[in-house]
C-alpha cells in the first residue's frame, strides 16, 4: 500500500480478509448451504475505500499475515454512477500494486462468458436495469448477458468469487413485492438465482444492512471500526458551528449572511496561512461551499454569484466552480461557472468556491472545504447533513493544536431554525451516516376504516311498486319527446331546396301541438334488447332534458327560495382580505354608468392607506421609528457549536453575532412588506412616501417598517373585510340584479373569504338535466308537464314520498352539491371550513304563509356525519326562525329517525358529542320519521 495504515485500518482489513476465507470454507463444508455476509461498519471519514482496497490487494498479492490468492475474482457494485471511476482512482493512488490492468470498470458493451480470476470489477446497477444492454439475451448484438456471467462466475469458482457492496444499505427493501437489482446481485432466497457464497457489505449503517441480511437468511459477520478510533486518528474535525438567524422574521436577510461566510472563509484563510506559516507547513486553502436547492431559479443563481465576488476581493469567476449533475457550463447572470468533478476539487487550489446541490454527498472528499452556506429549508435535512458529513475531514489528517477553531467546520443555515439545527447536529453526533435514508422501513399498521353504510338505490319497479306518488318515465313526462321535436324542427329548417334526384323537398311539418307519440317507456338500450322500435323512439336513459321552473308551483314559492341564507365556503387557500376588498372594488366599479359603486377602487384604496398613514403618525408621536428602523437595519445570527465525539472540549466563540443588512436586504425587506400588507398596497405606500423620504431606499425602509409594525397588517385586513361585508350588505339587492356573469364573479370573492360568507341561492334555469327512469311531482324544477326525473336512493325516496303525501306540501327542491343553485351550511372539520349540501329543502302552506323545511337524509357512517351535524346544528340556532322544520334522518336498525336541529337540547347535546359516531344523538333525541 502506498498508504500507511492506521491501526483501525489495519486491524479492519485483516479481520475482513480471515471472514472472507472462513466464509468460502463455511460454503464448501456445508454444500453450498450457508452463505456469509462479511460487514464492514465504519463512519464517514474513516477511510472506508482504503480498508476495502487494502483488502483486495493483500487478497491478490498476499503478505506475511496472508497468502496471495492470485486467482480471486472481485465485483464492487456502486449504486451511484459517478462512483466507479472515482473509486477505481481511489484503489489505484492508495495500492501500490492493483494497476489499470487488474482494475475494470462493467460497460454496456461487457460481454464474456465469465469474469476473469485475478481482476476487480466495478459495476453501477443501474446498467442492470431491465432495459438496459447488460441485461439483455444473447442475440445478434451480444452473447451472453450479464446475469449469465454472474450465473456462470458463481458456478465455476464459488470459492473464488467476492462481491463487495458499496453502500450496502442502499437499494435493497425487504417490503417490496420484486426483488432489487442488488438483491439479484446477492442471490438465493426468493430471487430464484444462484447465490453468492461471500459478499462484503460496506455500511454506515449497520442496523439497516443486518436487518436485510437476516431477510434472506444470510449470516452476517461484523467488523466494527469504533468512531472514537477515527477521532484518535485525527482525521474527523472536532465539531460544527451551526449558524442560523436568530429568528426567520422580517430582520432576516440572505445576501448579508452570504457576505458574513464569505468573511468567515477569509478569517480561516488567515488562521491557515498564520499556523502554517508557524509551523512550516503547507498553506491550506479553505473553500466556501454554497448548497442550493434542486432548482434554483437564474435570479437566485446571479444573485448568489454576484454577492461572493463583490465580497471577496480579488476572486475571479475561474475561482468558483459548480458541481451540478449535467456536467455543462453555468450561466449566473454575467458570469460563466464551470464545472469540476467533486473529487476534482480538493487538489484544484484555483477553486475557492463550490456551487452544489446534492452531487457531493456521496464519496466526496474535500478537507479544505471549511464554510458551508445551505440555502436548503428544514425538510431537506438529510442532504445538508450528508454534505456536512463529507465537510468534517481535516486538511492535515491530524488536530490543530495551536488554533481549536481550526479543528472546526463553519456551517451557515439561513432557512433553518434553531430545531432544526439542533436535528442536524443530534444526527452527526451519531458518528455514522443515521440520516440516510432507510432501506427497510417498519411496517405500517393497516388503517381499519368503518364501513360506509350507504342507502341503497332500489331499482325502478321497487320504486314503483312503493311509492305512491312515483310514476315511470316516459318520453312525454320527462319532456325528452319534446326536446327531440324541436331538435328536428331544427334540421328541416336547414334542409337543401333540392334533393339528390333535383325535385323539390317537401317541408316536413313537425308541429308540437299536432304531434301524436304513445308514451315511450325509457329504456337502457345497451342492456334492452327488448325495446320495440316500431311503438316509437327508442330512449337511451343517459340523454339530458331541459328543466325549467315547473308550471304547476305559485311564484310565492320561487320568490321564497331567494330569501334562504346560504353560504360561500372559503377554499383551502384564500388570498389577503386587502386584495380580496380590490378585487371586489373593480368588479363593482365596471359597466360604466351602470357600475353598482362609482370610484370604488378609489375609495378602497383610501380607507387602506389611512391606516397606515395613522401607524406611521403613531410611530412618529412616540419616537419609536428611529429605533424600530434600527433594528430592521441589522439581525442576529446565532452560534451554535456542536461536538461530534464524547470528550471533546467545545470551543469558545460568540453566541450571537450581529450582521448589517445591504442593500438588497433593503429590496428584500420591501418585498417582505409586499408580501405582508399585499404588493399593491406596498407600491401605493412607497410612492406616497417617495414624496417625503426623496431616496427610495430610504422610503422603502419607510414602508416596510410600518408594515411590520404589530397589528399593521390585522387592522389592514380588517378594514378591508369589514368594507366588503359593508358593500355586500349595502349593494345586496343591485347584486341579486345583476348578470349571472358578475354574480359568479362575485361569489368567487366571497369564496376567498377566511370565514363562511352568507349569499343567496339561484336556481339554475334551462339547465340540461339527465333522464331517468322514474319521475316525481312537485319539484321546483321539472319539465314543462311538471315532472322532474330523478334517480333517489332508499332513504331519499323515504322522505320525498312521505312529505309529498302531505296536502300542504306545495313543492320541493333536490339540493344540488354545488354551484351557485346549491344551499351550503358551514362546518368546520380538521381546522378547516367545509361545507354540507343538505339533500331537500321542502315548502308547506302553513297559518303563517309558505314555510320552508331543511330535511337531510344523511349516512351515519361517514367520517364527516358529527361535523356536518354541529355544522346544521349552528345553522339552524342562527336560522331556524326561518324554517317549519330542520331535521337530519338515519335509519338504525331498519327504523328511520329524525333529529330536530331546531331544538335548543338537541343543539346542546351535538355540540358536547365526542363520539365519531352520531348514532346514540338519534336514539336518545330522535323521534320516528
Amino acid at each position: 500500500m502506498r498508504y500507511k495504515l492506521r491501526g483501525y485500518q489495519a486491524k479492519a482489513k485483516q479481520q475482513i480478509l480471515e471472514d472472507i476465507a472462513d466464509g468460502f470454507t463455511r460454503f464448501k463444508n456445508s454444500d453450498g448451504a450457508r452463505v456469509t455476509a462479511v460487514q464492514l461498519t465504519a463512519p464517514t471519514g474513516s477511510g472506508k475505500t482504503v480498508i476495502a482496497s487494502a483488502v483486495i490487494e493483500e487478497a491478490l498479492f498476499g503478505s506475511e499475515n496472508f497468502p496471495g490468492r492470485s486467482d480471486w475474482t472481485f465485483l464492487w457494485v456502486s449504486d451511484d454512477p459517478s462512483l466507479n471511476e472515482q473509486t477505481s482512482r481511489k484503489f489505484l493512488m492508495a495500492s501500490d500494486r492493483l494497476t489499470h490492468g487488474s482494475l475494470e470498470i462493467v460497460t454496456s458493451k461487457f460481454d464474456q462468458e465469465a469474469l476473469d480470476a485475478g481482476k476487480v470489477y466495478f459495476l453501477n446497477v443501474q446498467k442492470l436495469s431491465s432495459s438496459g444492454n447488460l441485461s439483455k439475451e444473447p442475440g445478434d448484438t451480444r452473447q451472453y448477458s450479464f446475469w449469465t456471467t454472474l450465473t456462470n462466475t458463481i458456478k465455476n469458482r464459488p470459492d473464488k468469487f467476492v462481491i463487495m457492496i458499496d453502500e450496502a444499505h442502499v437499494g435493497m427493501k425487504t417490503d417490496r413485492s420484486r426483488d432489487t437489482i442488488v438483491s439479484r446481485i446477492i442471490g438465493g432466497a426468493r430471487t430464484g438465482r444462484l447465490p453468492a457464497p461471500v459478499i462484503v457489505g460496506i455500511t454506515a449503517t449497520p442496523r439497516r444492512f443486518e436487518k436485510a441480511m437476516d431477510s434472506i437468511g444470510r449470516r452476517v459477520i461484523p467488523t466494527n471500526v469504533a468512531v472514537e478510533e477515527v477521532q484518535l486518528s485525527g482525521l474527523l474535525k472536532d465539531g460544527l458551528v451551526l449558524s442560523s438567524p436568530e429568528h426567520s422574521g422580517a430582520t432576516f436577510n440572505e445576501s448579508a449572511m452570504l457576505r458574513h461566510a464569505v468573511a468567515t472563509t477569509r478569517r480561516y484563510e488567515e488562521m491557515w496561512q498564520e499556523y502554517s506559516h508557524g509551523e512550516n507547513e503547507p498553506q491550506v486553502l479553505p473553500a466556501l461551499v454554497i448548497q442550493l436547492a434542486n432548482s434554483p431559479s437564474a435570479e437566485d443563481l446571479s444573485a448568489i454569484v454576484t454577492t461572493v465576488l463583490e465580497s471577496w476581493t480579488g476572486l475571479k469567476p475561474v475561482n468558483i466552480a459548480h458541481t451540478f449533475a449535467d456536467h455543462n457550463a453555468l450561466t449566473a447572470g454575467a458570469h460563466t461557472i464551470a464545472y469540476s468533478n467533486p473529487e476534482d476539487i480538493q487538489d484544484d487550489l484555483d477553486i475557492r468556491v463550490v456551487l452544489c446541490k446534492q452531487a457531493i454527498t456521496t464519496g466526496w472528499d474535500c478537507p479544505r472545504a471549511e464554510v458551508l452556506v445551505s440555502y436548503r429549508k428544514v425538510d431537506d435535512q438529510d442532504a445538508i447533513t450528508q454534505v456536512v458529513g463529507r465537510m468534517i475531514r481535516t486538511p492535515l489528517a491530524r488536530r490543530i493544536e495551536r488554533n481549536e477553531l481550526l479543528n472546526y467546520v463553519h456551517c451557515f443555515l439561513p432557512r433553518f431554525n434553531k430545531t432544526g439545527v439542533r436535528q442536524i447536529a443530534d444526527r452527526l453526533k451519531l458518528g455514522d451516516d443515521s440520516f440516510r435514508q432507510e432501506w427497510v422501513h417498519p411496517e405500517g399498521s393497516d388503517k381499519t376504516t368503518t364501513e360506509e353504510v350507504t342507502p341503497l338505490f332500489p331499482s325502478t319497479e321497487q320504486i314503483l311498486s312503493e311509492s305512491v306518488v312515483a310514476k315511470r318515465a316516459t318520453t312525454v313526462n320527462t319532456g325528452l319527446q319534446e326536446e327531440r321535436l324541436r331538435l328536428q324542427v331544427a334540421a328541416n329548417q336547414t334542409l337543401p331546396l333540392l334533393d339528390t334526384a333535383g325535385d323539390v323537398s317537401q317541408a316536413v311539418d313537425f308541429s308540437l301541438n299536432d304531434h301524436k307519440e304513445e308514451p315511450v317507456v325509457l329504456t337502457d338500450a345497451a342492456t334492452d334488447d327488448s325495446a320495440d322500435p316500431t311503438t316509437g323512439m327508442t330512449v337511451i336513459a343517459a340523454e339530458a332534458v331541459t328543466l325549467v321552473r315547473n308550471p304547476t308551483i305559485g311564484e310565492d314559492v320561487f320568490d321564497l327560495v331567494a330569501t334562504l341564507p346560504s353560504y360561500v365556503i372559503p377554499g383551502f387557500q384564500y388570498r389577503s382580505q386587502v386584495d380580496r376588498l380590490r378585487s371586489l372594488a373593480t368588479i363593482i366599479t365596471g359597466g360604466g354608468s351602470a357600475a353598482i359603486l362609482q370610484g370604488a377602487s378609489r375609495i378602497a384604496n383610501e380607507r387602506l392607506l389611512a391606516v397606515l398613514r395613522e401607524t406611521r403618525w403613531q410611530l412618529d408621536a412616540s419616537g419609536k421609528f428611529a429605533a424600530e428602523e434600527n433594528k430592521l437595519a441589522h439581525f442576529l445570527i446565532d452560534n451554535e457549536v456542536t461536538t461530534l465525539f464524547e470528550g471533546s472540549a467545545p470551543i469558545q466563540i460568540d453566541a450571537q453575532e450581529e450582521v448589517d443588512i445591504d442593500s438588497k436586504g433593503i429590496e428584500y425587506l420591501f418585498a417582505q412588506a409586499g408580501r405582508r400588507i399585499g404588493r399593491t398596497m406596498a407600491d401605493s405606500y412607497l410612492s406616497e412616501r417617495i414624496s417625503e423620504d426623496q431616496d427610495p431606499y430610504t422610503a422603502m425602509m419607510s414602508v416596510a417598517v410600518v408594515a411590520h409594525q404589530s397589528g399593521a397588517k390585522e387592522r389592514l385586513e380588517r378594514v378591508a373585510n369589514d368594507t366588503i361585508l359593508e358593500w355586500f350588505k349595502e349593494y345586496q339587492t343591485d347584486i341579486n340584479k345583476s348578470a349571472a356573469g358578475l354574480r359568479a364573479q362575485l361569489d368567487e370573492v366571497r369564496s376567498e373569504a377566511t370565514e363562511p360568507e352568507p349569499t343567496v341561492i339561484s336556481l339554475p334555469l334551462n339547465k340540461p338535466f339527465p333522464v331517468a327512469e322514474v319521475v316525481w311531482p312537485r319539484h321546483l324544477l321539472s319539465s314543462r308537464t311538471g315532472d322532474y326525473p330523478v334517480k333517489l336512493n332508499e332513504w331519499e325516496i323515504h322522505v320525498v314520498d312521505t312529505e309529498l303525501q302531505d296536502g300542504n306540501c306545495l313543492g320541493w327542491y333536490r339540493n344540488p352539491s354545488n354551484g351557485s343553485g346549491a344551499l351550503s351550511i358551514p362546518y368546520v372539520m380538521n381546522g378547516r371550513h367545509r361545507g354540507v349540501t343538505p339533500d331537500f329543502v321542502f315548502f308547506h302552506q302553513s297559518d303563517a304563509g309558505i314555510v320552508p323545511s331543511i330535511l337531510d337524509p344523511h349516512a351515519q357512517s361517514l367520517s364527516d356525519s358529527v361535523p356536518k351535524l354541529r355544522g346544521m346544528a349552528k345553522y339552524a340556532h342562527e336560522h331556524g326562525h326561518m324554517f317549519q322544520r330542520i331535521e337530519s334522518i338515519i335509519k338504525v336498525g331498519g327504523v328511520f329517525l329524525s333529529l330536530n336541529l331546531k331544538d335548543a337540547v338537541v343543539q346542546s347535546a351535538i355540540a358536547k358529542h365526542g363520539d365519531s359516531r352520531p348514532e346514540s344523538l338519534y336514539i336518545s333525541l330522535g323521534g320516528k320519521y
